[in-house]
């Protein structure tokens, strides 16, 4: 391994010239926040969803209800599971004239999921920040995410049209309170389900880019019950600048190593490392099996593409291993080149818990959003947050943002709360912080 490393730096040797600096926190986009449920959905919207039903007549009430339980994690190639229940699935829904997308949509709105939320300390309605969105995981739910609305209208989005904030504080960013009875196990004894791969009751949280499609290999966090979390989100603006390039040493031609922004994707307006990749995902899967899995409805309702119903998930069960594509491919009919964008903005986590051990009951309903802020603020005091927003680039400073102009500003920053009834998450934001800039 060591050698091939060699030959292909001897080949085609890179030279990169890295600085840091520091430059206020708003330059970069406030992260996108999408949350998605490691468990079924709750009994309550289970009732609802099987109560709008008509079972085929040679289907038990029992095979009904397991089916309304599970069709969430089997819509999904990945629960090798399903494969087993595909014909009742499949009978289920052409009774009730239902799709299978309807069919998750009914049990996974959002509303089930948050309490209250909160932008800035202000009190706002969750179905306004949060909206349903399509990731690898199947659907889940996001805030300040814009990639599905830029697919829809193919307009690409400007620096100026993302979200940011130059404020910071206990009282600032983001707070949601998730509702309390969402993380509890509420099956009967007889009924327990054999949770994922995860082994948790709880929920993923992806902190990305908003024009970044949540993908496999997407850096995420698991929130569980009877802790406290707490994640710092630290932008780092990666570019390349302008006068540094490789020269090919066979052909002499200058080489970028990079990809700008002008690089187009078959199904994605925007370059990213992601979205390539997730574009070569699609390529696979449309030659493999001719549909497109669930979680890419955007980009098949975009190019009227077809989407993959359950007579289709046999293929799908059969190509898993080649229709996620994660890093460059060369087969005898594929290949994916995918390459590191000119400039990009990338968000590290560093995460901290709490075990809350059940001896005080913090119920969240019963706070004002001040006194709810002064609980989490107090809670946060035992974290070192790492405070860090820079710009790496290859070669020399851009002047336009010269080297110490700007203080080191606070992290963003996530923090959840589970306990084992009350289920409560604060705030994406910036700890309280009197100098910055």
């Amino acid at each position: 391994m060591l050698h091939k490393f060699w030959e292909r730096y001897n080949a085609n040797p890179i030279r990169s010239i890295v600085k840091s600096f520091h430059v206020p926190i708003f330059m970069a986009p406030f992260p996108a926040l999408t949350i998605c449920p490691l468990i079924p959905p709750p009994v309550a919207r289970r009732n609802v969803v099987f109560a709008s039903l008509r079972l085929p007549s040679n289907m038990s009430y029992t095979t009904g209800r397991f089916l309304v339980r599970y069709g969430p994690a089997f819509a999904n190639e990945n629960a090798p599971g399903g494969r087993h229940h595909i014909d009742n699935f499949k009978l289920l829904l052409k009774t009730n004239n239902l799709s299978l997308i309807d069919f998750i949509k009914a049990l996974r709105p959002c509303e089930d999921i948050f309490e209250s939320c909160a932008w800035h300390n202000v009190d706002t309605n969750c179905s306004e920040l949060f909206k349903i969105s399509y990731t690898f995981a199947g659907i889940c739910c996001s805030f300040n995410y814009y990639l599905e609305e830029s697919i829809k209208t193919g307009r690409v989005r400007k620096a100026d049209d993302f979200l940011t904030t130059s404020l910071y504080g206990p009282r600032t960013g983001l707070q949601i309170v998730l509702n309390r009875y969402f993380l509890v196990e509420d099956d009967d004894i007889d009924e327990k389900y054999i949770k994922s791969s995860t082994n948790s009751v709880g929920l993923v949280v992806f902190s990305h880019h908003p024009l970044e499609y949540v993908a496999t290999i997407a850096t995420r966090q698991i929130l569980q019950k009877g802790q406290y979390v707490l994640t710092s989100v630290n932008p780092i603006i990666n570019k390349k600048l302008s006068g540094y390039y490789h020269r090919d040493s066979m052909t002499g031609e200058l080489i970028q190593n990079c990809i700008n922004e002008k690089t187009k994707l078959d199904y994605f307006p925007t370059y990213g490392h992601f979205n390539c990749f997730t574009s070569c995902s699609i390529k696979a899967v449309l030659q493999a099996c001719g549909c497109l899995p669930l979680y890419y409805t955007p980009i098949a309702e975009k190019h009227s593409l077809r989407l993959c119903e359950w007579e289709d998930f046999h293929c799908l069960y059969a190509n898993a291993d080649n229709i996620r594509i994660i890093q460059n491919v060369v087969r005898d009919n594929f290949t994916c080149e995918c390459f590191t964008p000119c400039q990009s903005v990338q968000y590290g986590l560093q995460t901290s818990r709490l075990l809350l051990n059940g001896k005080k009951s913090y119920n969240p309903s019963s706070l004002s959003l001040r006194s709810r802020n002064a609980f989490f603020a107090a809670l946060r005091a035992i974290v070192d947050w790492i405070r860090q927003c820079r710009i790496c680039a290859l070669g020399s400073c851009d002047p336009e943002i010269p080297p110490g102009t700007a203080s080191p500003p606070p992290p963003i920053i996530f923090a959840c709360t589970v306990s084992h009834l009350p289920t409560f998450c604060s705030r994406i934001g910036r700890r309280q912080d009197p100098t910055i800039g």
